[in-house]
């Protein structure tokens, strides 16, 4: 090896390295990837980028593949059959919080003309927006407005779908917009969820400041997780599983808990807590009569995320019984509502998807107090 040092360049023992060993070299930050999302993958190629949704509804079955090219290329002959959308995008409608958080994070703001719910918002520099007219309602799917979508003249209309042509999906394309389904809600790692901000970075042109900010999520969200390991090593939490959490509440007589491989299960994990349908092997919801729960969980150390609830006195207003769980009676309930605005807006559904290692934090704090002693709630409070 002290030979070849000699004889060739750092560059070209670099490009050997490559080509003997490439699985120990970071992908380029120029062309991120995911790392732990399930649902898309990116084929960088000279102006323009071939994205992959491998999971753009529940129970896909084909994945759906979109060019996205420079406005001044010509469209390769391999891909000419492909949905196609120009970049950078100027013009986007989105259709869901998380969607049009992405743009804020990326500092593209401006580019968001029509959004589903404008009065569900919680960004200030979107309201802001709203309020000056800037931003248009365009309505939840599958009552979307097509009219007024393609009066904005979005170069991307960025939707979920609950299943493949969908209703709204159908109704745009027959409009001739160009429609990306997009699946990030449909991931069950709290990292790979955000990770879906590499896609807008694509459609931005924005693949360095997207990277750059995952790569940040990532590195928090593990430091945190190993933290809660450490401190839990040895203690009474690492024979037991941590504490024991509830999560949820009763509507209309029927209990729905995540199950054991859900996005929510996965965070209790990583927070160090013990959730007691953990070992149910699914991804879905499962739902459990009021009886089933008491028995699981009525001893349960922690509730979090009670329904609607607002207070204490309203977790009873929505079952009297739900005062035989030790975790209301010693007062440790906490709600996600610590960043909510009037007319629906919450900020743990629309910033909160990007941001799972200030998710994770609140946790940790919550279940381990003396993990992270100066820390302050941001998308959690407890009910009093």
């Amino acid at each position: 090896m002290i030979r070849l040092l000699h004889h060739y360049s750092a560059r070209v023992l670099l490009a050997l390295l490559v080509a003997v060993t490439p699985q120990l070299l970071p992908a380029s930050v120029d062309e991120p990837q995911p790392t732990h999302a399930e649902g898309f993958e990116l084929a960088y190629h000279d102006g323009y980028t071939v994205l992959t949704i491998t999971q753009a509804h529940p129970n896909a079955r084909r994945p759906q593949r979109y060019l996205l090219i420079e406005r001044n290329r010509e469209v390769p002959s391999a891909y000419r059959d492909l949905p196609r959308i120009y970049v950078p995008v100027e013009r986007v409608v989105t259709a869901a919080g998380p969607l049009l958080a992405q743009f804020e994070v990326l500092e593209a703001p401006d580019r968001v003309v029509g959004h589903d719910h404008t009065g569900r918002i919680y960004s200030e520099r979107f309201r802001s927006r709203v309020e000056a007219g800037r931003l248009r309602r365009v309505g939840e799917p599958p009552h979307m407005d097509i009219e007024r979508v393609v009066a904005l003249e979005p170069d991307v209309v960025l939707i979920n779908a609950l299943g493949p042509q969908s209703e709204t999906e159908h109704k745009l394309r027959e409009a001739g917009m160009p429609v990306l389904v997009v699946g990030d809600w449909l991931e069950h790692d709290p990292v790979g969820r955000a990770e879906w901000i590499l896609v807008a970075g694509a459609l931005l042109q924005r693949e360095r400041e997207a990277a750059e900010y995952i790569d940040g999520v990532r590195e928090r969200y593990q430091d945190l997780e190993d933290e809660v390991g450490r401190a839990r090593r040895g203690t009474a939490h690492d024979e037991t599983g941590g504490p024991t959490v509830l999560v949820n509440a009763p509507y209309q007589g029927t209990w729905s808990v995540p199950g054991g491989r859900s996005y929510m299960a996965r965070l209790l994990e990583h927070a160090g807590a013990r959730y007691p349908w953990s070992g149910h092997d699914t991804r879905g919801a499962l739902h459990l009569e009021l009886e089933s729960v008491i028995n699981a969980a009525s001893s349960a150390d922690v509730w979090i995320n009670p329904g609607d609830s607002e207070s204490l006195a309203d977790v009873l207003r929505i079952d009297p019984r739900l005062h035989v769980f030790e975790a209301y009676q010693q007062g440790h309930v906490y709600s996600f509502t610590a960043r909510t605005r009037s007319g629906g807006a919450n900020d743990y559904f629309e910033r909160g998807a990007l941001e799972p290692d200030r998710i994770l934090a609140d946790l940790i704090a919550i279940f381990h107090p003396e993990v992270l002693p100066e820390h302050r709630l941001r998308y959690f409070r407890q009910l009093r």
